[in-house]
């Protein structure tokens, strides 16, 4: 196709992006360009994110004292606390997991230094943010972690045999995950 050539389903190809009639990108974006930034260490290079997921729960055991604080704590998820969000609201809690960084190990120590703090008892939580980014390298999509804390980091797997890269991993808590706007 040549450039900003319309297919038969009414998608436009322009610069190897495929858009419906709306504007709306429909081919998905690679995987493997992203950006992290954590507050106070600014961008660091991850060859790896695991654990942008969010679920809601709806048993009897999602209902309780700790939701309940939650859900008023956060009135603009509710849409304005218990009241405004009705019975339903009452069963549902959104859980998100551990966020899971991975990278090679090199000389810049700040996210062992934070993991140590915390081991020490005066760590600070921070805020997470992970971008997408299109081929171009501009922010497509992105994510934000509140409350940020390091519960784990796991070293490298070292083999005399191996010729790999010597990787380390780190797992942040959070006080849960929301799609922010990249404009």
């Amino acid at each position: 196709m040549t450039d900003a050539e319309t297919r038969p389903d009414g998608e436009t190809r322009s610069e190897g992006r495929v858009r419906s009639e709306e504007g709306v990108r429909t081919d998905p974006y690679p995987n493997h360009r992203f950006v992290v930034e954590i507050d106070a260490i600014g961008a660091a290079g991850f060859s790896e994110v695991r654990g942008i997921s969010a679920r809601v729960d709806d048993g009897p055991e999602a209902d309780g004292p700790l939701w309940r604080r939650l859900l008023e704590r956060d009135a603009s998820w509710g849409g304005g606390g218990l009241e405004a969000a009705g019975s339903e609201a009452t069963h549902r809690s959104r859980v998100s997991p551990r966020l899971e960084l991975r990278r090679g190990v090199t000389d810049r120590t700040e996210l062992w230094e934070w993991f140590r703090e915390w081991t020490e008892g005066r760590g600070t939580v921070r805020t997470a943010r992970v971008t997408l980014l299109d081929e171009h390298g501009d922010p497509a999509r992105a994510w934000r972690c509140e409350r940020a804390r390091p519960v784990r980091w796991d070293g490298p797997t070292l083999s005399a045999v191996g010729s790999g890269v010597a990787t380390e991993t780190f797992e942040l808590a959070h006080a849960g995950i929301t799609e922010v706007s990249v404009e």
